[in-house]
């Protein structure tokens, strides 16, 4: 099976005027661009196709080159500015080149439907440029997956909106119930709150004690040591009665 040649063809060498110092010059320039085309060092070979382009300007051949620079480079858009101005050389090949080369940058942008018509103008002045030929029916399979897809898009479309909504709902909710969650925890901690003050409130407070009042403890000892006091003065008593009654004998 062939593989794709989406790939821009090679740069083209300047005429310019033999012997002339300036023709001199500028030959070196362009070998010089072409060079850094060749190493893969596209930006500094734009630099040498500008620089030329002070003693050329306007050269399709130029313009062809930078196109060429500014494609590998990731430059389409300006690519397809210089192929386009590339076109107006006189010279059939590389037009038919340029065609080709457009074609390939316009089938990097995805836009397959221009990059059909320059694959076919290619082929118009080249009949037998096989790259072209693949090229074209690979733009068109190509076009036709484009086109299938933007026919699918709406529905696509309608059910990716359909997902997010979905997606929204649920965020939504889930947002709801850990609002819910919070407000029942403050709610019931508040409860607990009152609660406990109302528990405060009717617990018995032990009352402050009259200085002037006695404590049960401090009658309850009084009282014991007056039946000491009682005790004692009964055994004197006593003691008194048993002296008294006493009859000695008189020596």
């Amino acid at each position: 099976m062939r593989k794709s040649v989406i790939m821009v063809r090679g740069v083209l060498l300047v005429l310019i005027l033999a012997g002339s110092v300036a023709g001199e010059g500028l030959f070196d320039k362009v070998k010089k661009g072409n060079q850094a085309m060749a190493g893969g060092d596209y930006r500094k070979a734009l630099e040498y196709y500008h620089d030329a382009e002070t003693d050329l300007p306007e050269s399709p051949e130029l313009e062809y080159n930078m196109a060429g620079a500014l494609h590998y480079d990731g430059g389409y858009e300006e690519a397809v500015d210089k192929y386009q101005r590339a076109l107006n050389t006189t010279d059939i090949n590389t037009e038919a080149q340029a065609h080709y080369n457009l074609g390939n940058t316009l089938f990097r942008m995805q836009d397959y439907q221009k990059a059909i018509q320059s694959y076919q103008q290619a082929l118009e002045i080249n009949p037998d440029d096989m790259d072209a030929k693949f090229n074209l029916e690979l733009a068109r399979r190509k076009l036709k997956e484009q086109m299938e897809q933007q026919e699918e898009d709406p529905q696509q479309k309608q059910e990716q909106q359909e997902e997010q909504q979905q997606d929204q709902e649920q965020q939504q909710q889930e947002e709801q119930e850990k609002e819910d969650q919070e407000k029942e925890q403050d709610q019931q901690q508040q409860q607990d709150q009152e609660q406990d003050q109302q528990d405060q409130q009717q617990e018995p407070q032990p009352q402050p004690q009259d200085e002037d009042e006695m404590s049960e403890e401090d009658a309850e000892r009084i009282l014991n040591a007056l039946r000491d006091d009682e005790k004692e003065i009964q055994k004197k008593l006593k003691r008194r009665q048993v002296a008294g009654d006493y009859v000695g004998k008189d020596w």
